[in-house]
């Protein structure tokens, strides 16, 4: 693609393959489209001020119904650099605890904003949003899906080893979880060989696996289970982890804890992966539960590139989502009027 420079950012950067309207999983990405986006992320990450007259006057809502640092900030930061201003709401500031549907709550918000972001609990939710909103929608993380955290470590991974396709990685602790769901799905978009090592309580969800390896018959990747993380790390470029205890599960946590037991992610366990094993975890990180802080800070450890690469990810999905529906609504400007 051609990169913009500052004196063109305004103009719609090539993002080959379809746009879709919403960003709610990563499934939701043609891998054409997937592989754009993240060529678009890079460019914006080696001149991240190049961007400020993308989106003038735009408005970027965040409705949050969860704790959040890394997504609500990088949104946030995004928008600003693209030009646009950033609206951030807690449920409680809002109708919702009053009775107010999210249907209805989407409708109206599309009346004032030019993408909204939702950060929530159930994915169905979001769907329901995404189906009434007259704007984008983009899926802030649900306890399903977490599609900007998946777009982030895709771009780790590639400014790390260059080429994604035919790679061999592990995730290790919940794989249903929703940071494992999305990896999965940027894996099968992507081509890379998954081994998701998890207590079997933990398996990962059998129609997004058979979704998986349906792409991966096109992409050339491919995903196999395993309950031992020795045999997941064996030959693997990275390895993935992720918190034991989400935080809408701390009820779980005794449980939780001892069944993940042995799934640590610690010298032990990288000893029997490649010399050059890197290691990827979304935060924020338990450190001495599901990684240990010598490994978390180790030179191994792509995890603090990882949350950098938030913030340009964000950028380029905002970008991609508000010029495109611009255009969608037979607009001139690069984003829709009020």
């Amino acid at each position: 693609m051609t990169t913009p420079t500052p004196a063109n950012a305004a103009a719609r950067p090539v993002v080959p393959g379809p746009v879709p309207r919403n960003l709610l999983r990563v499934g939701d990405l043609a891998p054409d489209t997937l592989a754009g986006l993240l060529d678009l992320a890079a460019a914006m990450k080696r001149e991240p001020l190049g961007w400020t007259s993308a989106l003038p006057g735009a408005e970027l809502g965040c409705l949050f119904e969860k704790p959040s640092t890394r997504t609500r900030v990088s949104l946030v930061a995004a928008a600003h650099r693209l030009g646009m201003r950033a609206i951030v709401l807690n449920r409680e500031e809002t109708q919702l605890d009053r009775g107010e549907t999210a249907v209805d709550t989407a409708r109206v918000l599309s009346c004032y904003l030019d993408v909204l972001a939702v950060r929530t609990f159930a994915h169905a939710v979001v769907e329901e949003m995404a189906g009434a909103a007259t704007v984008p929608v983009v899926n802030a993380l649900t306890n399903t899906h977490h599609p900007c955290q998946a777009l982030a470590d895709l771009l780790t991974l590639r400014e790390h080893f260059g080429e994604l396709a035919g790679m061999t990685v592990a995730f290790v602790g919940d794989g249903r979880g929703n940071t494992c769901h999305s990896f999965l799905g940027a894996c099968a978009a992507t081509g890379m060989n998954l081994t998701i090592a998890s207590p079997r309580e933990y398996d990962t969800d059998q129609a997004l696996l058979a979704e998986a390896r349906e792409l991966m018959a096109h992409t050339g990747g491919s995903v196999s289970l395993t309950t031992e993380p020795a045999q997941a790390v064996r030959g693997a470029h990275a390895v993935y982890t992720d918190a034991w205890v989400p935080m809408d599960k701390h009820h779980e946590q005794t449980e939780r804890v001892a069944r993940f037991a042995g799934f640590r992610v610690d010298d032990d366990l990288l000893a029997q992966a490649r010399q050059d094993t890197v290691v990827l975890h979304c935060l924020p990180a338990v450190r001495g539960l599901e990684i240990t802080s010598e490994v978390l800070d180790g030179n191994r450890s792509l995890v603090w590139r990882q949350a950098a690469n938030r913030l340009p990810t964000a950028q380029a999905v905002l970008h991609t989502l508000v010029t495109t529906a611009g255009e969608r609504a037979g607009d001139q400007e690069p984003h829709p009027g009020l």
